[in-house]
């Protein structure tokens, strides 16, 4: 099979246009679709399902996918096997990072990779952590940094670093500013649905870790009082900055509010939040050394 057709279809698959993948590929739409059309012709069964505007990939595009990426795994490991042998450290590496550690821990990291390993290309998707545990399951991402981990024999689980969520709140929330004026946002456990909270999405490592925390002291979350669910991290800060509610967030994403007192720390007796950022990659899948290199940096970023 020409390597430029599969390549063609891999687009597609990924990006449900034809115009798109070839935009993304820097050629016509006519060429994306003969590339397409002379696989479909090679394998004697069609690809894709044309719906008017919508490309949806038939069963023998869902098997040929699986396998595609399989063959550009393996040629990006032998370039950058080859390159390493001349010396260099080269190729492409798909990251995906949950939103606190895509925010505020990668972009520092890559910049300095990318100085050190400048033929080193990467890409960055950022989602919520089982978006991204399951792009890495499924082969779309060479690694994740998450907060959160799953029970799966085929995914490999790193520590990467601790992290404090903290309870926050705005003195624009009703309630807030009387309680500070007379000692200290202290909230008791069984007062908690009393409040309107800023949650993040199901799915997201923030909500686990607070599911797990209230578990722990008794509580339920479906007990809390949600104003509003948001998907993002900058929505959830942003909500409790207007005095939404409580919200749950890293101390690592809410220092600089917590220092100029536009968020207070509210605590709640009893209940400790602590999880670590996991660097998350596939155990079958082969570790090329550009990987291997950013893992390792990941872990020891002085060395």
């Amino acid at each position: 099979m020409d390597i430029r057709r599969l390549e063609a279809f891999r687009k597609v698959y990924e990006l449900g246009s034809f115009s798109k993948a070839g935009q993304e590929l820097f050629l016509s739409q006519p060429t994306i679709s003969a590339h397409v059309l002379s696989l479909e012709q090679e394998l004697g069964t069609q690809l894709f399902d044309r719906l008017g505007r919508t490309i949806l990939p038939t069963q023998a595009g869902e098997i040929l996918y699986r396998h595609v990426l399989g063959v550009f795994a393996a040629l990006e490991s032998a370039t950058a096997e080859i390159s390493l042998l001349q010396q260099r450290v080269a190729g492409e590496i798909t990251i995906g990072g949950s939103t606190i550690p895509a925010t505020y821990l990668l972009p520092q990291r890559l910049a300095e990779f990318t100085r050190r390993y400048p033929e080193v290309k990467v890409r960055l998707t950022v989602g919520d952590s089982q978006d991204i545990i399951s792009a890495v399951q499924d082969g779309r991402l060479s690694l994740g940094v998450v907060g959160a981990t799953v029970n799966d024999p085929d995914l490999v689980f790193s520590r990467l670093l601790d992290d404090e969520l903290v309870i926050v709140a705005s003195r624009k929330l009703p309630g807030i500013a009387s309680m500070l004026d007379s000692g200290g946002l202290i909230i008791p456990p069984d007062q908690l649905q009393a409040w309107p909270w800023v949650l993040r999405e199901q799915g997201s490592g923030t909500r686990k870790a607070l599911e797990s925390a209230l578990a722990a002291i008794g509580r339920d979350i479906r007990m809390l009082n949600p104003a509003i669910e948001a998907r993002s991290h900058e929505a959830v800060v942003q909500c409790a900055l207007h005095g939404l509610g409580l919200c749950v967030t890293s101390r690592l994403a809410v220092g600089t509010c917590l220092s100029k007192g536009d968020l207070v720390p509210v605590e709640v007796p009893g209940l400790r939040m602590q999880r670590a950022f996991q660097i998350v990659w596939h155990a079958k899948r082969h570790i090329f050394p550009a990987m291997r290199f950013f893992i390792e940096f990941l872990k020891n970023p002085q060395e």
